[in-house]
């Protein structure tokens, strides 16, 4: 992806993208749709096992509670962590 910087206006605006319900965590259809976007970013040809096993590998690096839902401190480590990978 390589962004310089995530702003937190820009976190904000993520969040509130997939915090459909606005319960101040990303879980259950929510996070599916947060990881296949972020599936499409890093690869065009992939399925149903590799949605799943990209979901379990982000939730045990960035899930800190082990809730299984991804909050807006967790999902600052994910989108800064992806700012810093290069390019696909």
């Amino acid at each position: 992806m390589g962004c310089s910087s995530i702003t937190s206006q820009d976190l904000d605006r993520v969040f509130q993208l997939y915090d459909e319900d606005g319960n101040s965590v990303i879980e259950e259809e929510e996070l599916d749709g947060f990881v296949k976007d972020l599936m499409d970013l890093v690869r065009k040809d992939y399925d149903n096992d590799d949605l799943q096993q990209f979901k379990r590998s982000l939730l045990n690096g960035c899930d800190l509670n082990r809730d299984k839902k991804i909050n807006k401190a967790e999902l600052k480590m994910i989108l800064l962590a992806l700012s810093q990978a290069p390019d696909p």
